[in-house]
């Protein structure tokens, strides 16, 4: 039988090498999607580590004992004995000691760190020379940062104090890269203060001070210190180790230490774990794209094979009626293609990996390795073995039809279950998968691929009909006389290996179709995303004093509002949960990035959240307020139940409560307060009258307030009496039990009447300078309708009451839910300080030097991100990326459809041309020669947009495009239709010229044996 199956593969040379060919594109498809899932996996460890925090990337351990002397490297001690053995295979350690305490030089003091840290001389640029060890006797050596050489006045070879420990300054260093790892974020360089311009050199007077290796002293117990060891997550280890493997490696370390006394404590949990679902996602993505690439290699072959069977289908029958046994037929076929087959499995890992390498080299953010292991071994495996059972499901019609039907030229069509029960297997399964999707949660199982199981059903069902529409069209034309189109739709209805061609160009087409249309989605939600997250086109989150000091930084730096805009974001309180966005809104429309998820305007927004102000705020100047003010009560009833004055002031340093020296007591009398915050500028916010129990009524008349030195200059009336008595100017800071009443005449002032009762809050008044309620702009999620009120969170996180003005669907940063306001109006009702993070909106039109600008304002820069990065980050997430290989896949699809029309047209030239030659003979007309292979491609054509438009509306809910599965902005409904034919157009123009091309060389071969 060897012999045979030899000669089987000698004499269908041309059979046996497209089976291979085949055979080996479906195992190097196989074998790319893990090469590729590797590879890419490598490249998110990566991006996952590149923007993970210092803490996500070490483990610490630190000794519970505190030794005397200065920090020296613990290398030699036990802690460093016993951390080497703690320390997994390919950790980076990184050993140090420190301690905490005052540094005192010439111009001042700071608190700060007296540290070791290995290797810290490599990281810095250095003005002297490093620490070095010191033999007793001598000043231990040490090496400060610029801004602490500054704070302390000292140079090198000055001289300083930490605690009681003189040093000297052996360098003055400055960081290279402070986002390097080794800094641990703030914790040895830490971040500046807002307020006067500094440098733009990193770090603060509070930067570490380090230390040599060994330095002893006179008195070793004047310092006390820890020894410390950070345990470095390296990308080589996430590579070459199991995440869980990593996990449970890192679990270890911490419960040993524990157990040896040491304080473990890290992050790089939450790092693997994100890691771990990026690789899970790219994976679950990945499928899809392998899949169709599979699915395509083997009906490819299964076309092509059934094709070259059905011309042998007359040798099988002469071979069954001269008794050949059906059991060796089944032999001879398989042993024929299972050496293609075999040989396609090595030569498919080779294909596999080189697609592999050109995938990852294009689409990959960063470089990773592609090689071979055991899982793209069986991978191409499985591969090349699907692709024998497609050869094997393609003939085993023909092995085993009756011999009658063998030795018919054209073969009998199915009937009965047997024909339909292809279809119905296939939609079943696009069914499950479907359902699997559409059931909620993440994909899995069927649920990966079912966009092309579905494509798939959909393309057989269709094949169907087109093929019994062929059949009644090709009829109806030719009994018109349309020799030409009817003889070619005849033929193609008579011949069943036209059905799997067609569903097979179908699939093509529509997966085509499918990915790029998700890729267009993906492209344009990442877009969308980005918009509405960073709210603007630029974001840099700052450090200010207050938000009165960010307002008024921000109009310095942009005084004509063309490019910048101050912003206060908080995030949901645990009792109110509503996220504010506190803006400056003049600038809004201007600065902030539109987008029609708002469902408004950012003008008409800036309108309503700025009406009128109802008053002018009070501005105070000078070091002493004083408060004329005359109180009648019952001090004997009040008893030890004291009543005293309060004042809130709001200044560039921030707002502040300040109280009176003395108690108030009946009479008239000034109550004076200090406000060294006034001494520039300072605004009056509100005035309390702080009684935690009024024993009877309380009356308090405002009469005056001024303002002045402490030795009695610059003194200056800021209020009257007529003025307070104007009630328009004020409102009560709690309406509970208190009221207001006003005197006229020479007697003017304004009456702050107090009922008896234990109070929880200060009765008091505030400054009307503000609307209050404070219009809002609120999201229609909060429920809240249009005129009600709305309870949240202030930006001093006070709860205070919103008047709803205006809803959105969405607000830029905030999303579905939150509510925006004017940061000046909402500075104004502000009682408390800072809360919420303090941002800079920068518009596109911004200079260069925009930072610049900041900085020299007092503001500190903490962090500067933009729209566009942050839609670049969602491109090297694991979605984008499976994407990206789905889009590969579907390319390399045209290509499979159009090697499946040649082979079957290759297949069946023989007997098609032997017929068009008789007919030619009978009076054919020439143009009728080549018809027959154009009508799979229009059919594929119609068919594949219908298929496209049903599998999206059946999985588009399904869709991952995000690694964290969320979005602020919802999802396009529809791509681009003209970047859809863009690609789609393309391939379907690619399958007609392969249909004309092979339609002439029919032609010719007619002619060549017609002699016409």
């Amino acid at each position: 039988m060897l012999i045979v199956i030899w000669g089987a593969l000698a004499a269908r040379r041309a059979h046996a090498l497209a089976v291979l060919l085949l055979a080996v594109l479906a195992s190097a498809a196989a074998a790319a999607a893990p090469s590729y899932v590797a590879a890419a996996g490598q490249s998110l460890a990566s991006y996952e580590m590149s923007k993970a925090s210092p803490n996500e990337l070490r483990v610490r351990l630190t000794e519970a004992v505190e030794y005397p002397g200065m920090p020296a490297d613990p290398a030699g001690t036990v802690f460093a004995a016993k951390v080497r053995q703690l320390t997994p295979a390919g950790f980076d350690v990184v050993l140090g000691a420190q301690s905490g305490g005052v540094a005192a030089g010439q111009a001042g003091s700071v608190t700060s760190n007296l540290t070791f840290r290995a290797g810290v001389c490599e990281r810095v640029d250095l003005t002297g020379a490093c620490p070095r060890s010191t033999p007793r006797g001598q000043l231990p050596e040490v090496m400060v940062s610029t801004h602490t050489a500054a704070r302390l006045g000292v140079v090198v070879g000055d001289q300083f104090t930490f605690g009681a420990v003189p040093v000297r300054v052996a360098g003055v260093y400055r960081p290279r890269d402070v986002t390097d790892s080794f800094w641990l974020g703030g914790e040895f360089i830490r971040p500046p203060a807002a307020g006067p311009p500094g440098t733009s050199i990193a770090g603060s007077a509070q930067d570490a001070i380090f230390t040599a290796e060994a330095a002893p002293l006179a008195d070793e117990q004047a310092i006390l210190h820890v020894s410390t060891a950070d345990l470095y997550v390296t990308e080589h280890l996430l590579d070459s180790r199991r995440v869980q493997g990593l996990r449970d490696a890192i679990t270890v370390v911490q419960r040993d230490g524990s157990r040896e006394g040491f304080g473990a404590g890290t992050t790089v949990p939450s790092l693997l774990d994100r890691v771990t679902v990026q690789r899970g996602q790219l994976a679950d993505g990945v499928t899809l794209g392998a899949g169709l690439l599979v699915l395509l290699c083997w009906l490819v072959l299964f076309v092509a094979v059934s094709s070259a069977a059905d011309q042998r289908r007359p040798e099988q029958g002469l071979l069954l009626l001269r008794g050949v046994q059906r059991r060796r037929l089944w032999v001879l076929a398989i042993g024929e293609h299972a050496a293609p087959a075999l040989v396609a499995i090595p030569l498919g890992c080779l294909g596999g990996l080189a697609a592999a390498t050109l995938l990852a080299a294009r689409t990959l953010p960063a470089r990773a390795d592609v090689t071979m292991d055991a899982t793209v071994i069986g991978f191409a495996a499985i591969g090349a073995l699907g692709a024998l059972a497609a050869v094997l499901l393609a003939q085993a019609r023909m092995l085993s039809a009756p011999v009658v039907d063998l030795l018919r030229r054209v073969p009998a069509r199915v009937r009965g279950w047997r024909a339909t029960i292809g279809d119905v297997v296939a939609v079943s399964v696009a069914v499950a998968a479907v359902v699997q999707l559409r059931s909620g949660g993440p994909p899995s199982g069927l649920a990966l691929v079912a966009p092309v199981l579905g494509a798939l059903a959909a393309g057989v069902l269709l094949a169907r009909v087109a093929m019994i529409a062929g059949a009644a069209v090709g009829g109806a034309l030719l009994s018109r006389g349309r020799t030409a189109s009817g003889l070619a739709l005849v033929q193609v209805a008579r011949q069943p290996r036209f059905r799997p061609l067609i569903a097979l160009l179908t699939v093509v087409v529509a997966m085509l179709a499918f990915t790029v249309a998700t890729s267009e989605v993906a492209s344009a939600a990442y877009r969308d995303r980005a918009t509405v997250e960073v709210g603007a086109p630029r974001v840099v989150e700052v450090d200010a004093t207050s938000r009165s000091h960010l307002l008024a930084a921000v109009r310095a730096a942009d005084p004509e509002g063309r490019f910048a805009m101050a912003t206060v974001v908080t995030a949901s309180s645990s009792t109110v949960g509503t996220p504010l966005l506190a803006v400056d809104s003049d600038r809004l429309a201007t600065v902030a990035g539109p987008h029609p998820s708002y469902g408004v305007s950012l003008a008409e927004v800036a309108r309503k959240i700025r009406p009128a102000a109802p008053g002018a705020p009070v501005r105070l100047r000078g070091r002493l307020l004083t408060v004329q003010i005359s109180a009648n009560f019952d001090a004997k009833v009040f008893g030890g139940n004291k009543v005293r004055l309060a004042v809130t002031v709001s200044s560039a340093n921030g707002t502040r409560v300040v109280t009176s020296r003395d108690d108030i007591e009946p009479g008239r009398k000034g109550y004076v307060l200090q406000v060294p915050e006034c001494v520039q500028e300072c605004r009056l916010v509100k005035i309390d009258i702080v009684a935690p129990v009024v024993s009877g009524n309380l009356e308090v008349r405002f009469e005056a307030l001024r303002t002045g030195d402490e030795d009695g200059g610059r003194e200056t009336l800021v209020l009257t009496g007529a003025q307070f008595a104007d009630t328009t100017r004020w409102r009560l800071s709690d309406p509970d039990d208190t009221f207001l009443d006003v005197a006229s005449g020479t007697d003017a002032a304004l009456i702050l009447s107090v009922a008896e009762n234990r109070r929880a809050t200060p009765a008091g008044i505030a400054v009307v300078d503000a609307p209050f309620p404070l219009p809002v702009y609120l999201t229609r999620s909060a429920g809240t309708p249009l005129g009600g009120i709305h309870a949240y969170d202030g930006v001093d996180g006070t709860p205070t009451r919103a008047l709803v003005g205006g809803l959105a669907d969405r607000l830029p940063r905030l999303g579905r839910s939150g509510l925006i306001v004017d940061l000046e109006y909402a500075d104004r009702l502000a009682v408390a300080s800072q809360n919420g993070n303090e941002e800079v909106w920068l518009a596109r039109a911004a200079p260069t030097d925009v930072l610049d600008r900041l900085r020299a304002q007092g503001l500190v820069i903490e962090t500067d991100r933009t729209a566009t990065a942050l839609r670049q980050g969602f491109d090297r997430q694991a979605t984008a990326l499976a994407v990206r290989f789905n889009m590969f896949a579907a390319l390399a699809g045209v290509l499979i459809g159009a090697a499946g029309l040649i082979a079957m047209a290759v297949a069946e030239q023989r007997p098609r041309v032997a017929m068009l030659v008789a007919l030619r003979r009978q009076g054919l007309p020439p143009r009728a020669l080549r018809g027959g292979y154009g009508w799979p491609v229009a059919v594929a054509a119609v068919s594949g947009a219908l298929v496209t438009v049903v599998i999206w509306l059946l999985t588009r809910g399904g869709q991952r495009l995000f690694s964290d599965g969320r979005s602020p902005v919802p999802l396009p409904e529809w791509p681009d239709v003209g970047r859809l034919l863009l690609f789609v157009v393309p391939a379907v123009a690619l399958f007609a010229l392969t249909a004309v091309v092979l339609g002439r060389v029919v032609a010719a071969s007619v002619r060549r044996r017609s002699g016409r």
